[in-house]
Order: C-alpha cells, then sequence, then structure tokens
C-alpha cells in the first residue's frame, strides 16, 4: 500500500499537524488483515524479530526487517538501509493473516 491509502485509513479529523500513534496504526493493520498485538518496549534493534513497525526517538515510526537486516524508514526516500542511527523505544511485530485450510483452497 502507498503512503497516501494508509493515510486515508487514519482518522485526523481537523487535527492541522498529521502525526500517527499505536493506536492508529493498529487500527489499519487490522483494517487490512494482520494480527497485531501490544507494542513491546526496547532500546535496542537486537530485541526485533520478524519484520516489525519501530516506533523510534523523536516521535517517529518505520518498518524494521530483522531477518535481513533492512530499515524502512520514510524519511528516507533512497530505499531500505542496512543501519540506522534511530534509537528504538518501542516495536509491534507484523504477523501476516493465519492461513485456513479454507484460504488454501
Amino acid at each position: 500500500m502507498s503512503y497516501d491509502e494508509v493515510a486515508a485509513m487514519i482518522d485526523w479529523g481537523d487535527k492541522s499537524a498529521h502525526y500517527t500513534t499505536w493506536n492508529d496504526l493498529c487500527g489499519v493493520l487490522a483494517g487490512i488483515g494482520l494480527s497485531v498485538e501490544a507494542p513491546i518496549k526496547t532500546s535496542r534493534w537486537s530485541d526485533i524479530q520478524g519484520v516489525a513497525i519501530v516506533h523510534v526517538q523523536r516521535d517517529h515510526f518505520m518498518l524494521y526487517d530483522a531477518e535481513n537486516g533492512l530499515f524502512y524508514d520514510p524519511a528516507e526516500m533512497e530505499g531500505p538501509r542496512v543501519a540506522s542511527d534511530r534509537v528504538p523505544t518501542s516495536y509491534l511485530t507484523v504477523y501476516p493473516p493465519a492461513l485456513t485450510t479454507a484460504t488454501l483452497r
């Protein structure tokens, strides 16, 4: 999904400054059928496994693929990086929708 498609799923109401909270992100993830849990506090990238949305210092979110060591930062237009200077504060591992026998048919 593009940024604009995700942003359209967030109700910013009359706010002039658009910012996103964990509640906003969890609502979007659930809305597209992804399984979500509560965010986990951390200050180390090594604590994160799988693919996770990470809240970093200075009130910013990014995607981290721990399996491949890739940082997807929306502020970095060049694409994924193999390192980040940002410090994680919490993360939410993203799980794909559960496969069922009906899904496989």
